[in-house]
């Protein structure tokens, strides 16, 4: 069980938010595929396993993806393809946006942490005050001390300094602080460099990671698996 802490930085997408499920509506029979496989094709195969590990510069290249979406797929890069691509991850993105889905776990687990008395923190990358603002109206209350994403710390996700500016303006220490997320690029190996305690919520049942700098200090397959890791009395 983790000791000590007072201040959780809770990831949104895949960890809070099933951007998975509405993703996959938006692609469902794209090149006859099941828009959920296709969907995990793209953040598993693609953007995790090859744009993290060989291109993280380009984290945000979506021509790059889509041709290595298509060569993963067998399917020769073609100009219409990548702009289908492109269209319909664009109306995922903003069905994500607006019209938010949420896991069972989510606010179970955000009440949880408030009855504990912690304090919560959002951490995510763009879009950050909109994600508390869906959060805050699912739910009912507003459950974080402060909101943080990279348009608001300047700095990368997948940047220590990322953690390092959260950590200078919550005022707290790493040995006080756990991350809580699903992606080991920028939930996990970052938080770790600092000090960060961290919390790999892997819902897609990845492998963990095989070196030690990015392998989790603990791992649940959901949000309330991982509060056996958190002091909740």
């Amino acid at each position: 069980m983790v000791q000590r802490l007072k201040t959780v930085l809770i990831d949104y997408d895949g960890t809070l938010h099933d951007s998975d499920t509405v993703f996959a509506s938006k692609l469902d029979g794209l090149f006859g595929l099941n828009g959920r496989d296709l969907y995990r094709i793209y953040l598993v195969d693609v953007h995790r396993n090859i744009v993290h590990e060989q291109y993280p510069e380009r984290h945000d290249d979506w021509d790059l993806h889509w041709r290595l979406l298509l060569q993963h797929l067998g399917r020769p890069y073609n100009r219409e393809e990548a702009e289908l691509l492109n269209t319909r991850f664009g109306e995922a993105a903003e069905a994500a946006y607006t019209n938010p889905r949420f896991f069972p776990d989510a606010f179970p687990f955000l009440n949880r942490l408030l009855e504990a008395n912690y304090e919560i923190v959002l951490s995510t990358g763009q879009g950050s005050l909109k994600k508390a603002e869906n959060l805050r109206r699912a739910g009912g209350k507003d459950y974080f001390k402060q909101i943080l994403g990279e348009e608001i710390l300047g700095r990368l996700k997948n940047d220590p300094a990322y953690y390092r500016e959260a950590l200078r303006r919550l005022g707290s220490s790493a040995e006080e602080t756990v991350s809580i997320g699903d992606t080991i690029l920028t939930d996990i190996y970052p938080a770790k460099v600092v000090g960060i305690k961290t919390i790999w919520v892997n819902r897609r049942r990845e492998k963990p990671p095989t070196d030690h700098e990015r392998t989790p200090d603990y791992e649940a397959p959901n949000l309330i698996s991982a509060l056996d890791y958190l002091p909740t009395t």
